[in-house]
């Protein structure tokens, strides 16, 4: 039966011409997935190093994760389904993964205003068998890019059937699709969004075809297996469940000369309901989501008021969701340039403009059965994520909407179509795709790479505004600092130091800065690691200068009181003590450098 349905599914797809530059497309996705997951450092994606234990596991125990077992409760993702890490698993068999997983060493100032963008220390040179565990990863991200950029296919397909005779939108729906941001970004890291966002796109493409051809064995069993995949890679695929319902229902209406099978139905529901019932049997998922807790927390809070949600609540959710479900890096916390934005939002503005006119005017030509396919997952996840935000009263990220984009990209072109006389709809789909992959190939060098690059070596003997030779503790130097840039109150300060290390350290000494007036009185404070986070002093060389940029944020000051100083100190720790400061001469100088500054 499996080799009927992809025997069918590679006839479909010879069927269409264009096939050639459909896949070299599939290609260019391909390699900017590669490219973003060179870019990006190893467990610099939400939650990557859970999700790479839980693959690991599977590889180095040979069964699924035991409740019980003290090295699968310590796995934060557990509560996942495993198709993605059965996936994942013989790719990294022949890896050496350790005796025991071993989380990388995070830095402590990640989600703290301006302390880095970075989660974890990425030192030059891996010990041990981290280059493995390293080449495991870089694997594993290969593998998901395949997976996302395999499934243009499916929606290009989709497309196609929808509108047979327009061929360019089928490529724009399809770029839209494959290139926007956040789904280029989750799909190249060792995370299942990206593999639940491409069975999403199959599962499109499967009800399309349900629709339309009506409910023969090969389309039922192509919807039931793919929405099957999706619910076992992720449980917002439930968010799929009315878009194939929908499907069924319209291919029962269907005239095909054939009495409906109704035994076919009852297949697809079987299969599904096999699928929940072994779901409903794995401990971790059902202690953590697949419970009745769940829905007496949206009950609780399903309504305006005391004890229910505030308005505000729900408006402020939706904003945070469809922004970071345009683009939202690292670990939720990196965002794209504010044009990416400003763009996807006018886009989405003439979509929907599109879609409202479409619905209205018929002459428009636009089919109600593809407005109705496409809105259906985008509307069933979007509810999901609205539930369980309501449920846990805590807002989820952008990433838990993408089983909805295969919906979003034929939305998107449905609405422009409706916008365009016919005779500019080729250049315009030329523009979108060509728009979209640039954007994508953006986005790795003018917003991944500077955020995760570390401070480049001083070049020569470049001249300070200020040169110094202070020591901190025995073991780091400030050499020097530019002046400071001017700021206007509300906004940050920005302040240079260079720094050499006297000796080689294992510590990671963090800096602290303080913005004080005359009186003494404290304006605002900076701690942080050197390098945004991303050069501890553990991985700096020994007589190496270099030099930093920090952003001191200065808030809740109509006017800076005149004159300012600042405050360089070097702590022993975390939150810890300041250590002492000597000349270079070795006489003592307190604990702090002080930093005279006029705004």
């Amino acid at each position: 039966m499996l080799r009927s349905n992809l025997g069918h599914f590679a006839r479909e797809t010879r069927a269409h011409k264009g096939l050639i530059p459909l896949i070299f497309l599939i290609g260019v996705r391909f390699a900017l997935g590669l490219a973003y997951s060179a870019t990006v450092p190893i467990w610099e994606a939400s939650d990557e190093d859970s999700h790479f234990a839980y693959a690991r596991y599977l590889v180095t125990r040979g069964a699924l994760l035991k409740p019980g077992d003290p090295e699968a409760n310590t796995i934060q993702e557990k509560f996942q389904p495993p198709l993605y890490y059965l996936a994942l698993a013989p790719a990294l068999a022949p890896f050496d993964l350790g005796a025991a997983f071993k989380p990388p060493e995070r830095n402590p100032y990640l989600f703290q205003g301006a302390g880095g963008f970075n989660y974890a220390i990425h030192p030059g040179e891996l010990t041990g068998n981290g280059q493995s565990v390293a080449r495991a990863v870089s694997l594993a991200r290969a593998l998901s890019t395949l997976f996302s950029s395999a499934s243009l296919l499916p929606l290009y397909l989709a497309a196609r059937r929808l509108w047979p005779a327009e061929r360019g939108l089928a490529w724009a729906a399809a770029c839209v699709y494959g290139f926007w941001p956040q789904f280029l970004f989750v799909g190249s890291m060792v995370t299942n969004d990206g593999l639940v966002t491409a069975l999403a796109a199959v599962v499109l493409w499967a009800s399309v075809q349900l629709a339309l051809d009506g409910l023969r064995l090969r389309t039922v069993m192509a919807a039931g297996l793919a929405l099957g995949a999706a619910l076992l890679t992720k449980l917002n695929a439930f968010g799929l469940v009315p878009l194939v319902v929908a499907a069924m229902l319209i291919g029962l209406t269907r005239r095909t000369g054939r009495r409906p099978r109704w035994w076919l139905l009852a297949l697809l529901v079987s299969t599904l309901a096999v699928v929940l019932a072994w779901m409903s049997s794995q401990i971790f998922i059902t202690t953590q989501l697949l419970r009745l807790q769940t829905v007496t927390d949206f009950l609780l809070h399903a309504r305006p008021g005391p004890g229910g949600f505030a308005p505000s609540f729900v408006l402020s959710g939706i904003s945070f969701s469809l922004k970071t479900f345009v683009a939202s890096f690292g670990w939720g916390n990196l965002e794209a340039n504010a044009a990416v934005y400003w763009i996807w939002g006018v886009g989405a503005n003439l979509a929907l403009m599109g879609l409202v006119a479409a619905w209205v005017d018929r002459t428009r030509a636009t089919p109600l059965m593809a407005l109705l396919l496409a809105a259906l997952p985008v509307g069933g996840v979007a509810a999901l994520a609205l539930g369980l935000d309501i449920a846990q009263q805590a807002h989820l990220p952008g990433r838990y909407l993408l089983p909805g984009l295969p919906g979003v990209a034929l939305g998107a072109v449905a609405g422009w179509r409706a916008l365009m006389p016919s005779a500019w709809r080729r250049r315009v789909w030329q523009v979108v795709c060509l728009s979209v992959i640039l954007a994508g190939w953006a986005i790795p060098f003018m917003t991944l790479a500077p955020a995760y690059a570390q401070p480049e070596p001083l070049a020569g003997h470049k001249p300070f505004d200020d040169p110094l030779s202070m020591i901190f503790g025995g073991t780091v130097e400030l050499i020097g600092y530019q002046k400071p840039q001017p700021a206007l109150a509300g906004e940050a300060l920005q302040l240079t130091l260079c720094w050499q290390a006297i000796r080689s350290m294992q510590e990671n000494y963090p800096v602290q800065l303080e913005l004080v007036g005359a009186d003494g009185q404290q304006i605002a404070r900076l701690e942080t690691w050197p390098g945004h986070g991303n050069y501890p002093t553990s991985l700096w060389q020994v007589a190496a200068p270099f030099c930093d940029v920090y952003q001191i944020p200065v808030r809740g000051y109509r006017s800076l009181p005149q004159p300012v100083s600042i405050r360089v100190a070097v702590l022993d720790g975390v939150g810890g003590n300041k250590l002492p400061v000597e000349t270079l001469g070795g006489q003592p100088a307190g604990q702090d450098v002080i930093i005279p500054w006029t705004p």
